[in-house]
């Protein structure tokens, strides 16, 4: 009988979820701990080339004007409600409906409306007027209670995404390495910043810059440690001035 390929042994399912887990706390652990989540740099702030906004005046003058409208519209409906009846020369037809109306009972509605709309006809176009005569935009200088509006100095944002791109590749590059010297990939992170974190000296010559580190404590670790020293040393980084940069491990020279 042939065991189901679809099924995992034992020891491949813990892998699994070690490797799984193990990465995402890792993830979120170094995030959180090297790279606090609400970190801001220190940008430079400089004045702003647009000091303007939308001028504050015209809003409130559109809702007033859409008032309005909307008060009209319904004066005009109330005002055709009775059609006006006329003869075949064009006058009004004296049993019409609405001369009915005007004559007795509602003689006063019909004037008190028709000079409502007259008034809110008027004030419709003076308020069209009003917004006609603002600028669209205003410089916020002209304003009270406004400041001037502030923008990132780009070439110190740019300085920085560049810097931090470059942290981020070279330490993502450093754990690719790590990775070929040590046969623990769930701690192969930990290993990294344990590596970045360690004590160490600086000596400074006419020929090279060497950086010693001190030796990690368990054996695997050192022997990784050692190996990435001597795979940055090999690539033949030099300073500005032309001095090799040399990392190794070591006990402490004094």
């Amino acid at each position: 009988m042939h065991a189901d390929p679809s099924v995992l042994s034992l020891e491949e399912a813990t892998r699994a979820i070690l490797s799984r887990w193990g990465a995402s706390e890792n993830t979120f652990k170094h995030l959180q701990e090297r790279h606090p989540a609400h970190y801001q740099p220190g940008f430079k702030l400089v004045e702003s080339e647009r000091q303007d906004i939308a001028n504050p005046e015209i809003k409130p003058l559109e809702k007033r004007i859409a008032r309005l409208r909307k008060a009209l519209d319904k004066l005009y409906k109330q005002l055709t409600k009775t059609p006006q009846q006329t003869n075949k020369d064009g006058t009004v037809r004296g049993n019409s409906r609405r001369l009915h109306l005007h004559l007795h009972l509602h003689l006063h509605l019909h004037l008190h409306l028709q000079e409502t709309i007259e008034r809110k006809e008027q004030e419709f176009k003076d308020l069209r007027e009003e917004k006609a005569r603002l600028p669209e935009r205003v410089d916020v200088s002209t304003l009270q209670n406004y400041r001037s509006f502030k923008q990132i100095d780009n070439e110190g944002k740019y300085l920085f995404d560049f810097v931090t791109a470059g942290v981020w590749n070279a330490r993502k590059q450093m754990v690719e390495w790590l990775r070929s010297y040590y046969d623990h990939p769930n701690e192969v992170v930990d290993l990294f910043y344990a590596i970045t974190r360690c004590h160490g000296w600086v000596r400074n010559t006419a020929e090279a810059v060497t950086v010693r580190l001190e030796p990690l404590q368990q054996p695997k670790r050192r022997a990784a440690q050692e190996q990435l020293c001597r795979k940055l040393t090999a690539l033949g980084a030099q300073t500005p001035l032309g001095n090799r940069l040399v990392v190794e491990v070591g006990e402490s020279p004094l």
